[in-house]
């Protein structure tokens, strides 16, 4: 397994979410409704908010976290349904956006902070981090957030992590290069050109993004790297052994809108 002291994991191995520029175009992205490169789309949100609250959690009121919350999507409906929800996100624009939107009497709360650094709180029946975001750190960091998770559980506590699938992150390193212009986006607010040239390191099992982004007017080129770990499913289950999850393994009946993510449900001996 590839240790984070690896050169790929050194220095800024991802696109800078916390920014203040860049969390408020990433919020644009999260609530457009024309596509989910982001966020799903509320349609699929509901979907999963009412297995959340079915299947899981037998209808009862009960406390979660969820990390990488974004703009609080999942807590602001979840907290609706009677649910008492923490979420942690480092994206200020999406976390001023999921405060401005907790509605009287519910009872959600949400913490700009780092995942990987921030407490946890608790302690909770469920944590929750959704749409591939656990595939975004180190293996090392991996493997502190899910034991971090871990203690902040009740005792026989579940958590659900939502990985892209392997092959998704391999077809992701194999990609194309690509080229577009646009007159702003997620980069940029002015008018610029985004080179993408995209790697995959089959040892490590790894996809890295590169993207040369270019001002227009200045000609001044920003460079950004995206990293994304593949977890195939025998090294998922050991890490979440190892984290403290002795019952782990995928679940076949969540919705969900797309094959490359797969939802894993673990339960705290």
């Amino acid at each position: 397994m590839l240790n984070q002291n690896d050169a790929t994991w050194q220095g800024a191995y991802k696109i800078p979410w916390d920014n203040s520029d860049f969390s408020r175009r990433m919020l644009r992205e999260h609530l457009a409704q024309d596509h989910d490169l982001a966020s799903r789309r509320v349609e699929w949100i509901e979907r999963q908010v009412a297995w959340i609250h079915e299947t899981l959690l037998d209808e009862q009121a009960s406390d979660l976290l969820d990390l990488g919350c974004g703009p609080g999507f999942y807590s602001h409906r979840l907290t609706a349904l009677g649910h008492r929800c923490r979420g942690i996100d480092f994206g200020p624009a999406s976390i001023e956006y999921a405060r401005k939107h907790v509605r009287d009497g519910q009872s959600c709360e949400f913490v700009l902070g780092d995942i990987r650094t921030a407490a946890f709180g608790g302690p909770y029946d469920l944590v929750m981090m959704l749409y591939g975001e656990l595939n975004v750190f180190s293996p090392d960091e991996t493997g502190g957030i899910l034991a971090k998770a871990h203690t902040n559980l009740r005792p026989r506590g579940r958590l659900i992590v939502e990985v892209q699938t392997p092959e998704a992150v391999e077809r992701t390193g194999r990609a194309e290069p690509s080229r577009q212009e646009a007159d702003s986006g997620l980069f940029s607010d002015q008018p610029h050109c985004r080179q993408t040239e995209n790697r995959w390191l089959p040892e490590e099992r790894i996809a890295v993004q590169t993207f040369h982004v270019t001002d227009t007017a200045s000609g001044q080129i920003t460079q950004y790297r995206n990293t994304t770990q593949a977890w195939p499913d025998a090294e998922l289950a050991k890490l979440l052994v190892d984290a403290g999850f002795p019952e782990a393994s995928p679940c076949d009946t969540w919705p969900c809108n797309t094959e490359d993510l797969r939802l894993w449900i673990a339960r705290r001996d």
